[in-house]
């Protein structure tokens, strides 16, 4: 799948954009709202200033932090917590703009003010897809998706959030939303990139309602595409860093937790056995 813009048309902006936004109480207005304008779709995000917004950033640097330091003791690498927060509605319409000028299907920026983004809506929600696909159309679709992430990072990117609830399909194409997160920001390109590839992974094996009598395969064969398609030794080389502390993580919980219901327990330990293979 190719990411030039010749393939991927963007939608113009509906005419009647501004006037709909003075129409509603922005005060009661969801943070995320899909809405349609003069049959057009748009996406409208919203994040609201608070008192409680100092303690939070408070609060959320500390988390970022202590994940800092993780990432440095288990990976190597020591991310700047004042850059993993430096993100939110400014940052993303910052980036799409950047990646859709490098030729990426990424959703338009149709408006921007402080506290609100318009985004162009860019078609279906391509977990569903997946969940509801039968057997033989999945397996395409895993292959179509870590090929669209190689192809991605093969020309310099990274995304942050690179789960499959992130990625929507329209006309036949795979188009990437939601770039609030700066993890690539503040990590190695090769890092941030193993990284994308181990929230693709995860998201496909924690997919609720996935019933597929093989989800271990499938994840092998979301790897197998993804570096027969951008062979990346140090993207490799990282994740598998990566997958030594999560099978670890796993020899150690199994005998209790791997006893225990639940899809994401599940998924957890069907990402180490699909990780392992890398080794």
């Amino acid at each position: 799948m190719s990411n030039h813009p010749a393939t991927s048309p963007h939608h113009h902006a509906p005419a009647g954009l501004q006037a709909w936004l003075d129409s509603v109480d922005a005060a009661r207005e969801p943070s995320v709202r899909e809405v349609e304008i003069d049959g057009v779709a748009c996406v409208v995000k919203r994040r609201r200033a608070s008192v409680m917004q100092g303690l939070s950033y408070g609060l959320r640097y500390l988390r970022a932090l202590g994940l800092a330091v993780g990432c440095k003791v288990f990976l190597g690498e020591f991310p700047n917590p004042s850059v993993l927060l430096r993100n939110g509605l400014a940052y993303e319409a910052e980036r799409l703009r950047r990646l859709s000028e490098a030729g990426c299907r990424v959703p338009d920026v149709w408006m921007e003010a402080p506290g609100l983004l318009v985004l162009e809506h860019v078609g279906e929600d391509f977990a569903n897809l997946i969940r509801h696909a039968d057997p033989e159309q999945r397996r395409q679709w895993v292959r179509d998706l870590a090929v669209d992430l190689a192809q991605f990072h093969a020309q310099g990117h990274w995304h942050g959030g690179a789960q499959i609830r992130n990625v929507t399909l329209r006309d036949g194409l795979l188009w990437r939303i939601d770039f609030e997160e700066n993890t690539g920001g503040a990590l190695s390109l090769p890092l941030a990139q193993a990284y994308d590839l181990y929230q693709l992974l995860s998201s496909l094996l924690g997919l609720r309602k996935l019933d597929d009598a093989d989800p271990v395969g499938l994840g092998k064969l979301m790897l197998a595409a993804y570096f027969a398609a951008y062979p990346a030794p140090e993207v490799r080389a990282r994740l598998k860093r990566l997958a030594r502390v999560i099978c670890g993580s796993t020899a150690v919980l199994r005998p209790v937790a791997g006893r225990l219901p639940g899809r994401d327990i599940r998924g957890f330990f069907q990402v180490a056995d699909t990780l392992r293979t890398l080794f």
